[in-house]
């Protein structure tokens, strides 16, 4: 799930660290008022980084062909959005490559997307949109006025918190291992954003800029920057928790910013 999929990058930290340390990723949901739209995903990997993770570990995330996402994973990743595939462009930053991929939909509600940092692509919508699918969106016409909502399946992502009680304690964590963690995941970035064409309107979301809504944004570096809070932050994550419940105390930490479980965006 979205949010446990990120809580789990940052409790369970060795395995983390070896699947998932050294990629940075972003989605860009632009939706116009008829309801459809592109989507912008970039994902790149600290290359220098994950290929001293993986030495002797069989190249695991990076492929031997030294892409991340290349022309077949794309168009697979497509078919499972239900979106359709424009362009792939490789891309170099500082000390990450990676590449953009850019999708088109001719309807909101019926694109399926995640954020799996552990997947070697950033996306992964392999079943039918069900509560399986944690992000639904809807858009309704209202006179001039276009309404959007974006819904996180609250109960599946609980569910995926079962897994949470086997996350080992900070406290029991090396400080020399915590020390390579923070050096392994400095740059690591995840964030969903959307970006709505035109004026909004009326809306109940946190983190609004503009035209442009943050769903969810991780910045690694600043997450570690207060060991107490994301200890106190861990001590809460348990069977069942729900979003709505950890919201609080992810307001708390330095570099997180989870939106409301349930958006509404009215714009024209």
């Amino acid at each position: 799930m979205l949010l446990m999929t990120t809580l789990r990058l940052l409790f369970f930290l060795t395995i983390a660290v070896l699947a998932c340390g050294c990629i940075n990723s972003a989605s860009l949901i632009k939706v116009k008022p008829d309801g459809s739209g592109i989507i912008e995903q970039t994902l790149l990997v600290n290359m220098a980084a994950a290929k001293g993770l993986m030495a002797g570990m069989g190249g695991g995330l990076v492929k031997q062909s030294g892409g991340i996402l290349d022309e077949a994973e794309f168009k697979r990743s497509a078919e499972r959005m239900g979106v359709r595939p424009v362009s792939l462009t490789p891309m170099k930053e500082g000390g990450f490559e990676g590449a953009k991929a850019i999708y088109a939909f001719d309807d909101i509600s019926k694109v399926r997307i995640d954020q799996d940092p552990q997947m070697g692509s950033s996306t992964r919508a392999s079943s039918p949109r069900t509560s399986t699918n944690p992000i639904q969106f809807g858009l309704v016409k209202q006179g001039t006025s276009s309404v959007l909502t974006i819904t996180v399946d609250e109960k599946a992502a609980a569910s995926a918190t079962e897994k949470a009680g086997g996350a080992p304690s900070l406290d029991n964590i090396d400080p020399a291992m915590m020390q390579m963690i923070k050096t392994m995941f400095q740059g690591l970035r995840i964030a969903i954003d959307v970006e709505v064409e035109g004026t909004i309107v009326k809306t109940n979301a946190d983190y609004v800029s503009g035209s442009r809504i943050t769903l969810l944004e991780v910045d690694i570096a600043g997450v570690f920057e207060d060991e107490a809070k994301l200890k106190a932050l861990q001590s809460k994550i348990g069977p069942g928790v729900t979003i709505s419940e950890l919201r609080p105390y992810l307001k708390e930490i330095k570099g997180v910013k989870v939106n409301r479980p349930s958006l509404t965006i009215e714009y024209r």
